[in-house]
């Protein structure tokens, strides 16, 4: 009876294996789940297989936290396995949390016949989605030697399903948490960046990367520009595509009008500045800059791709287009910039909805309900 009690008790411990800790979605999902676990049930240690911690890691481990960068080599790394398999073992590991397919090809391998329970959570899918037969014959083996899987919305659970060859009853569904945002810092960052208190701001926080279709959220500002109300466009991050971006800008004449403020690690402060935001992807799986828009009341326009339209609800909590649609685009732009009470009522619904569904303690909840039963015991509350 008192090793069921000290097994019941005991601390679980669960490693996250992952590519880096650098600044994405990924990684900000690990991130948050760390912080919110209670740690006096949980010791965490995260894996980064390409080597790289990254900012996020710095900060992690700046806290304590032990992360291991392994580094891969090309092709398939049997070492990588190896390396991983010794980590389970030395750090007596409970659960092993794999993001994304590689990470999870490489932790579910190194787990095989340890006794370690795999958890595998797909984050996004690549654009265009492909089949391969390759995955068509390994992942259903891959699958016995899982315990759970789990998605990010239901359009990630269908892809992963459809092209990956996972039975879809077999995945599970855990959107992406964050803790709510306060829009406190508006005026100041206005002020910093030039913006009059009258101007209507779009804006968008992102990578800029071809998935993100940033070219044609800038023509569509382009064409709302021209309205007597006074607009401005603010693209906060950076990435492949800002050479092109910056020129496309000066090509429509709207250079006086765009401010690119590059990479920046608090966003909070500048989605204060921002009345919409815009979210024109080809392809999202849950973005965490539409829940962290969302959570400080700012009124959405998004694309009809992946879990956008499972976030938000079309002409409730926000607008949803058609993807690639430029004209759709534009004229949802302009509707909410011309009608205040309709911006008003769509940021109000969608900061409702984001506390009743996307808050980060109901993330970790079901983290935690999953770790727990592949532990056998019954989950307490989740830190405040």
């Amino acid at each position: 009876m008192a090793s069921q009690t000290n097994q019941r008790d005991r601390i679980v411990r669960v490693l996250h294996v992952t590519y880096d800790m650098a600044i994405g979605g990924t990684e900000q999902v690990i991130c948050q789940l760390v912080d919110g676990l209670d740690r006096q049930q949980y010791q965490c240690e995260i894996a980064c297989i390409e080597g790289e911690v990254g900012a996020l890691g710095d900060r992690l481990r700046s806290d304590g936290l032990t992360i291991h960068a392994l580094g891969r080599e090309p092709g398939f790394d049997f070492s990588l396995v190896r390396k991983l398999r010794a980590l389970y073992r030395s750090g007596a590991i409970d659960i092993v949390h794999c993001h994304q397919y590689t990470p999870y090809v490489y932790g579910v391998l190194a787990a095989l016949f340890t006794g370690v329970k795999v958890v595998f959570t797909e984050h996004g899918r690549y654009f265009p989605d492909r089949y391969s037969w390759k995955r068509r014959v390994v992942n259903p083996l891959l699958e016995r030697f899982t315990a759970r899987i789990t998605a990010i919305s239901v359009a990630t659970a269908d892809a992963l399903a459809r092209y990956e060859w996972f039975r879809r009853g077999a995945i599970g569904v855990v959107y992406n948490g964050i803790a709510a945002g306060q829009r406190d810092e508006r005026r100041q960052k206005r002020v910093s960046a030039s913006i009059d208190d009258d101007t209507i701001v779009y804006g968008t926080i992102s990578r800029f990367d071809p998935v993100k279709n940033l070219p044609l959220l800038v023509e569509a500002f382009a064409r709302v520009s021209t309205s007597d109300r006074k607009t401005a466009l603010l693209l906060v991050g950076d990435g492949e595509e800002r050479a092109m971006i910056e020129e496309l800008v000066q090509q429509f004449g709207i250079a006086d009008k765009v401010i690119f403020t590059g990479y920046q690690t608090d966003t909070a402060a500048y989605m204060s500045s921002i009345d919409i935001f815009l979210l024109p992807s080809l392809s999202e799986g849950t973005s965490m800059t539409l829940l962290e828009a969302m959570s400080m009341g700012v009124c959405c326009v998004v694309t009809d791709v992946g879990g956008n339209p499972e976030i938000v609800q079309a002409g409730q909590t926000g607008l949803v287009v058609p993807s690639g649609d430029l004209d759709a685009l534009a004229s949802a732009m302009n509707e909410v910039l011309r009608d205040a009470s309709l911006r008003a009522s769509l940021a109000q619904a969608g900061r409702a909805r984001f506390n009743q569904h996307f808050e980060l303690n109901q993330m970790v909840a079901q983290y935690q309900e999953i770790y727990q039963s592949l532990v056998g015991r019954q989950s307490r509350t989740t830190r405040s």
